[in-house]
């Protein structure tokens, strides 16, 4: 696996959810749902409350997903990098999951990270992993309404959603 390559998955993985949905447009037949946007009179759906996305079902979620977490991640990504993500959609962090509608996270299809990694990562990917620290995974937690992964909080929104993490 090159490093862009490794790169491009290890942005992306971290902003999808630990649930299996996603919603708005995709490649390769990954939508299951929400439009990716909203009608003229419908506001732009903001975080969502505490607990609110365990309480949704497939459809519910699939809509949130395509109506507000991949514009906002999008937006995130491509800030970051507008040529590596210049298709953002749902296969960028679902990857095969996202073309068989399951969706399921962790995706095992991803790179393995290590705490180490993690915690130390290497000069090739400190940017990516501050980017990803900062930008991604409070993002992420805010607009699912979910606490933030932290050493007070290790039931938290973090790499775990997205990435196996062995060990």
């Amino acid at each position: 696996m090159t490093f862009m390559n490794l790169r491009s998955i290890m942005l992306a993985t971290l902003f999808a959810l630990s649930a299996a949905a996603c919603g708005g447009k995709s490649k390769g037949g990954g939508g299951g749902g929400g439009g990716g946007g909203t009608g003229p009179d419908e506001p732009a759906p903001g975080p969502l409350a505490a607990g609110q996305w365990e309480g949704m079902d497939h459809e519910a979620r699939a809509d949130f997903m395509g109506k507000a977490v991949l514009p906002a991640m999008a937006a995130e990504f491509k800030a970051f990098d507008a040529v590596e993500f210049a298709e953002f959609d749902c296969k960028t962090c679902h990857g095969k999951g996202a073309d068989d509608h399951s969706f399921e996270m962790p995706n095992a299809d991803l790179p393995q990270l290590t705490v180490e990694m993690i915690m130390n990562p290497d000069a090739d990917h400190k940017a990516v992993t501050e980017f990803m620290m900062t930008k991604v995974k409070p993002g992420m937690a805010k607009l699912l309404g979910k606490p933030e992964y932290g050493q007070d909080n290790p039931t938290g929104f973090g790499c775990a959603a997205c990435h196996v993490i062995p060990g």
